[in-house]
C-alpha cells in the first residue's frame, strides 16, 4: 500500500509539472509542437496510416522543417510542406489553428523498410525529436 501511495504522489507531481510546461508554452505565443498524430506508419496502400502527419501550432507562420533519420543516424528523408489541417486530422481548437508537415514513408521513391526512425521537427529556433514506428 505504501508503495502504491508514493507511485501515485510521484505521477500526481509529474502531472503538474506538465501541465504546468503547457500553461507556459500556451502564454508565450510562439511555435507549438503538438507531436505526431500516430507513431506507427503503414505505407501498404491503407489511406489511414499511409503517412507520419506532424501537428503544430504556428501562428507567426515561421518556416517549419522536418528530417527523417535511421537509427544509425543516416539520413532518409526531409520533409517541409504544409498539408491541409483539414485533411490531416490535427486538432484545432479556439485557442489555435493545428497545421502539420507530412511525410509518405519513402526516401528518395522508394518505401523504407520497416523499422524505428527518427523525426525532427525544426521552427523559430527550436528542434523537437521524437520516433516513428514504420510497419510495412
Amino acid at each position: 500500500m505504501k508503495i502504491m501511495k508514493k507511485n501515485f504522489e510521484i505521477l500526481a507531481a509529474a502531472a503538474a509539472m506538465i501541465l504546468a510546461m503547457l500553461a507556459f508554452a500556451w502564454a508565450d505565443g510562439g511555435f507549438r509542437f503538438l507531436g505526431p498524430l500516430r507513431r506507427i506508419v503503414t505505407p501498404n496502400g491503407d489511406v489511414r496510416n499511409d503517412s507520419a502527419v506532424f501537428c503544430f501550432d504556428n501562428p507567426s507562420d515561421s518556416d517549419v522543417s522536418g528530417t527523417i533519420y535511421s537509427l544509425l543516424g543516416s539520413h532518409v528523408a526531409d520533409f517541409g510542406s504544409k498539408t491541409d489541417p483539414a485533411l490531416s486530422g490535427c486538432p484545432s481548437a479556439g485557442l489555435f489553428k493545428a497545421q502539420s508537415l507530412s511525410w509518405d514513408g519513402r526516401s528518395n521513391g522508394s518505401t523504407v523498410h520497416s523499422g524505428v526512425y527518427i523525426y525532427q521537427i525544426r521552427a523559430e529556433g527550436l528542434t523537437f525529436t521524437g520516433s516513428i514506428l514504420v510497419v510495412r
